[in-house]
């Protein structure tokens, strides 16, 4: 049975927690941001108290949305409902009201009552009557597929679920255009691009200093660029500073998505932290955390 919003809001604001939130590293503290709300590689994705908690000590935080049949958002990362959740089906077939009862399933494949499959204004509701550390922010990871357009009745659902919220909200996609229309409806939201499905159609963006003028070419309003670890890491090794000449641009570089047993070695994680990334993502910050602490 799943506990009432409120409820979940409650038990949370009396919990205390060692899940970091950042990492001190060379130039300056890194955020590591909750991936999928994960506080643990293991645990279901998008649980409603990993999403309060975070939001009480200032995470960074991130949830994929997907549209459905009628034009809402659902919280979803994945096309189809199996086998990540109990349900069956393609979510652009499935209309929201067909997604209540499923619930979002553990690495063992077990369903979590504390991740049911919701809405994004549901899961969101609680963050409006939880106090919210001055650095806590969410990040709306866009999902497209096939390419869609994102209907109009899509764009006001995600705007009134997040009304007055704005400030504390990231739209990050890969596809540019859709995640502006997104952030022109949300007074306050940020921007966020990750070209990183433009690198896979256009191998050539792999040399990062091309993928610096992809980038540069399309930086108006962005403020964060979410690259792959692997090319952060790529381009420190050639020597070539892309996040630092991003900073200059003024758009902050986040390295998805690191995980221990991962191609993360120290050597990697050297070459993230000293490449002046501001922000990880990972769904094990604590593991993560001492990792880089240990270099």
């Amino acid at each position: 049975m799943v506990a009432p919003l409120k409820q979940v809001a409650q038990e949370v604001s009396g919990e205390a927690s060692d899940t970091p939130i950042a990492v001190e590293g060379p130039h300056g503290p890194i955020r590591l941001k909750w991936h999928k709300l994960r506080r643990y590689l293991a645990e279901a994705p998008f649980r409603r108290s990993n999403l309060a908690l975070g939001w009480r000590l200032g995470a960074s935080l991130e949830v994929d949305i997907l549209a459905t049949a009628d034009g809402r958002f659902a919280v979803l990362h994945d096309p189809t409902l199996g086998p990540s959740t109990t349900g069956r089906g393609r979510v652009p077939s499935t209309p929201i009201a067909s997604i209540r009862g499923l619930f979002h399933r553990d690495a063992d494949g077990a369903a979590d009552p504390d991740a049911p499959v919701l809405p994004l204004a549901e899961l969101v509701a609680p963050l409006r009557i939880l106090p919210r550390a001055p650095s806590a922010n969410l990040q709306l990871d866009l999902k497209l597929l096939n390419g869609r357009r994102l209907p109009d009745s899509a764009i006001g659902d995600a705007a009134a679920a997040v009304r007055g919220l704005g400030d504390a909200i990231v739209v990050g996609s890969h596809h540019l255009e859709d995640a502006r229309r997104f952030v022109s409806v949300i007074p306050g939201a940020r921007l966020g691009y990750d070209p990183m499905l433009a690198v896979s159609r256009q191998p050539g963006l792999r040399d990062p200093e091309r993928l610096l003028r992809h980038i540069e070419r399309r930086k108006a309003g962005v403020s964060i660029a979410y690259l792959r670890f692997d090319a952060i890491v790529a381009a420190q090794r050639r020597r070539f500073p892309l996040v630092a000449r991003l900073l200059d641009l003024g758009i902050e570089t986040d390295a998805w998505t690191v995980n221990p047993g991962r191609g993360i070695d120290a050597p990697a994680l050297a070459a993230l932290v000293g490449a002046k990334v501001r922000q990880i993502t990972t769904d094990a910050p604590g593991q993560i955390s001492r990792l880089i602490r240990s270099l």
